[in-house]
């Protein structure tokens, strides 16, 4: 007997109920998984796209699942898509940008929960002056004149002459980007925020100085950097930009007046702008990834170079404009990721940690980097692992100082002990700093050996640190025993350092060995 009742579909579920089936197809965007890897143009790409399938069936489920498919946002664009000035106050910005029209016009921008502009640099305007110039055109078969595709060598070339004409100074970026992250901050509220672009892209997006001059020796023109700003979900969220800014340096500082001089009168005075994409929220995490410096170790004195980064600027460790940092004082958690850094470019998170409760380091690539024949081609792998070591003994001393880590975190103590070593005030406040450090991660504890060696020195140092878990040293009282850490350790909590320990290991030499 046939039954009387209606056969029900799944479209005749309310929307209630399809929003949360979808959001089982939702899986962690790559933007958040994936910060950590070696940064390429096509690493935020994913291969199992359920979502986007499910907006296709329908209408209806399209309606439904947009909110899921954009609460993560990746923006794609040429930096000279954007305009070298602030649009003008009887426009609208938000109406230049598809993507972003697009969010605001369909009620999308609530729902973005994490926002990544991925910036390239086709270099295309100097292309089309340049060839302007030698009257090199071509025309389709309709007369009407097309500009064809640059070819590598052609940008490849264009870089080496750029960055030669900078080699003997650094590239400084006085761009006034501010509008732009008022446009974007003005439409979403975030968690994450994240850029991946040249060195080159950022430093102008920042409006701080960039050094070109060793640039060729570290990379190719495809080397990209990720800042990712981020603000703890636990935290309380938000929108507090008038307050920060107002606590924050000035946006606009002016330079020094140059002497009076005969010789030209036409020189504008040059102000310098603060970008205020620190401030804009309360972030709360900084995350640093730049990237591989393996073919630097290509040169004979690699060690002397200086790879294009904007962490001096971050740290406001360099020259002026670069003397003032931009990490604003709501970070509170530092991550820096870079596959075989300089010691002596490494040494700049050493001298001037900013006040931060928790540092991450990864100095090791977890791809197969070491085993491509062409990425490893004239470089000597002993060198890749011994400024490793080099980098990890310096920070494993400034953890370990003498007297770092007491009972207390007198300032008073902190600015006598470093009077005491003679140091600049910039030393004493980051030596301040290292002793209000509170939890210390490694993204290389897969190397078993070096691990082992780093957990048995920490533990007999008698400076307060433990281990939490693998890879983990947090400072503190020991709540449970971890496994595999020295049972007897726990007793050398209130002694001397290991310093002080005749026959104690070698930080450089035992802990880290090649």
């Amino acid at each position: 007997m046939a039954s009387n009742h209606p056969i029900i579909t799944i479209d005749a579920l309310p929307p209630e109920l399809l929003t949360q089936v979808f959001s089982f197809f939702d899986v962690p965007a790559p933007s958040d998984t994936r910060l950590h890897d070696e940064p390429e143009i096509d690493m935020l790409k994913a291969s199992d796209t359920p979502l986007k399938y499910i907006s296709l069936v329908s209408k209806r489920w399209r309606a439904i699942s947009l909110p899921l498919l954009f609460r993560h946002v990746v923006w794609v664009l040429d930096r000279w898509d954007l305009p070298q000035t602030a649009p003008s106050e009887a426009e609208d910005p938000i109406d230049s940008f598809p993507l972003l029209a697009f969010l605001r016009a369909s009620d999308l921008a609530r729902h973005v929960v994490s926002f990544t502009m991925l910036v390239s640099n086709r270099m295309e305007p100097v292309i089309r002056r340049r060839r302007s110039r030698h009257g090199s055109r071509s025309f389709s078969a309709s007369g009407i004149e097309t500009r064809p595709q640059p070819t590598d060598e052609e940008i490849d070339g264009l870089l080496r002459n750029f960055q030669y004409q900078l080699s003997t100074a650094a590239a400084a970026h006085n761009e006034d980007n501010n509008w732009l992250w008022d446009m974007l901050f003005s439409l979403v509220d975030v968690q994450r925020f994240t850029i991946i672009a040249s060195p080159q892209m950022l430093a102008s997006l920042l409006s701080c100085m960039l050094f070109l001059g060793d640039a060729d020796s570290f990379s190719h023109r495809h080397l990209l950097h990720i800042l990712s700003l981020s603000v703890d979900p636990k935290a309380r969220r938000t929108k507090t930009e008038g307050k920060l800014r107002s606590n924050s340096p000035s946006q606009v500082v002016p330079e020094p007046q140059p002497a009076p001089s005969h010789s030209c009168g036409c020189r504008r005075e040059r102000k310098r702008t603060r970008s205020s994409l620190f401030t804009i929220r309360p972030w709360t995490n900084l995350l640093l990834n730049e990237g591989s410096s393996i073919r630097v170790y290509r040169n004979y004195e690699y060690f002397f170079r200086r790879p294009p980064s904007i962490l001096g600027a971050l740290l406001g460790s360099e020259e002026a404009p670069n003397d003032v940092a931009l990490i604003p004082s709501t970070i509170r958690s530092l991550s820096y990721v870079a596959i075989f850094p300089l010691t002596t470019h490494f040494c700049s998170i050493i001298d001037n940690l900013p006040p931060i409760d928790r540092l991450f380091v990864q100095l090791v690539p977890r791809n197969n980097v070491l085993l491509d024949p062409e990425e490893m081609r004239n470089v000597q792998a002993s060198d890749l692992w011994m400024e490793r070591n080099s980098c990890y003994s310096l920070l494993l001393r400034k953890l370990l100082a003498d007297g770092a880590f007491g009972a207390g975190d007198d300032d008073a103590e902190t600015e006598n002990a470093g009077n005491a070593q003679g140091g600049s005030s910039s030393g004493r406040r980051a030596l301040s700093n290292w002793r209000r450090l509170r939890e210390f991660e490694s993204g290389d504890a897969a190397d078993k050996e070096a691990w082992e060696m780093a957990v048995h020195w920490i533990e007999s140092s008698g400076t307060g640190w433990r281990v939490e878990r693998e890879g983990v040293f947090v400072r503190g009282p020991r709540s449970n025993p971890t496994p595999g850490s020295n049972s007897g350790s726990q007793a050398g909590l209130d002694g001397g350092t290991a310093d002080d320990e005749e026959g104690g290991p070698n930080m450089e030499t035992d802990i880290f060995p090649v």
